[in-house]
């Protein structure tokens, strides 16, 4: 008898990617947890009684750990990459250094991750979920390292979706909103009176994308009234500059 498929969540040791992994253990098949702190690791593993490994993503040693943990993976029926981490530098200070950071960690790590996990994604005819953001399709002016790798993301996100389904491959790619996690609490919209009701919880953006991931969709937002600002992205870019302005004078 052959292995158990094994379903690959990355930054799956908090917020996103934990409730993820919680929705997907339901599913026939083994649940790896990975990420690069070792301690909410540990504790997400035995809260779901699932595998772990420790591994920072952005790191050519971690991405050998990962492809030695999967080199027997027979077939990934489900490949989550969410690892990530916020990048807030103003782009007038010109930091190199994190603008490198941000697109090895937030672009980077989704191709070198999918690409060792491909072979074993065709296999199970299989699907990928890339957790990008809001921020890759609407420019706000708050976290631009952080916006600029996820502009790159999405771009690479929906490329690989039309690539990959000639091999029977999905490829979803999720854009959340504000979700209140411990990386990105969002104090200040949660407590303002209107913009609260734009911000969502980990569960609530996991339950979401799981519904878009079942119905086969190629892109969702969560919540998905977010699709409208990328539109007026598009059609309207000085409006939202000076909406983002606007919105950094009040909220810093």
């Amino acid at each position: 008898m052959g292995q158990r498929p094994l379903i690959v969540v990355t930054g799956g040791s908090s917020g996103i990617g934990l409730a993820l992994a919680r929705g997907l253990m339901r599913r026939h098949a083994d649940v790896l947890l990975v990420a690069r702190g070792v301690d909410r690791l540990s504790a997400a593993g035995a809260a779901l009684g699932c595998e772990t490994l420790v591994a920072d993503l952005a790191s050519d040693d971690g991405i050998a750990a990962l492809r030695a943990r999967l080199a027997d993976a027979d077939r990934i029926p489900v490949l989550v990459n969410n690892a990530g981490g916020p990048f807030r530098t103003p782009l007038l200070e010109h930091d190199t250094d994190e603008a490198r950071a941000a697109i090895e960690l937030l672009y980077l790590a989704m191709v070198r991750v999918t690409a060792v996990a491909w072979p074993a994604l065709v296999a199970a005819q299989g699907s990928v979920v890339n957790v990008v953001s809001v921020a890759g399709t609407v420019s706000t002016g708050s976290a631009p390292h952080y916006a600029a790798a996820k502009h790159a993301a999405i771009a690479w996100s929906r490329g690989l979706h039309v690539e990959a389904a000639g091999v029977g491959v999905h490829v979803l790619t999720a854009n959340p909103g504000p979700v209140a996690t411990a990386a990105f609490p969002h104090d200040r919209l949660r407590n303002h009176r209107w913009l609260r009701h734009g911000v969502i919880d980990d569960e609530q953006c996991a339950a979401t994308i799981l519904k878009a991931l079942a119905r086969g969709r190629a892109e969702s937002f969560q919540p998905e009234w977010w699709r409208a600002a990328t539109v007026a992205q598009a059609i309207a870019p000085g409006t939202m500059s000076r909406l983002a302005r606007r919105s950094r004078q009040r909220f810093g």
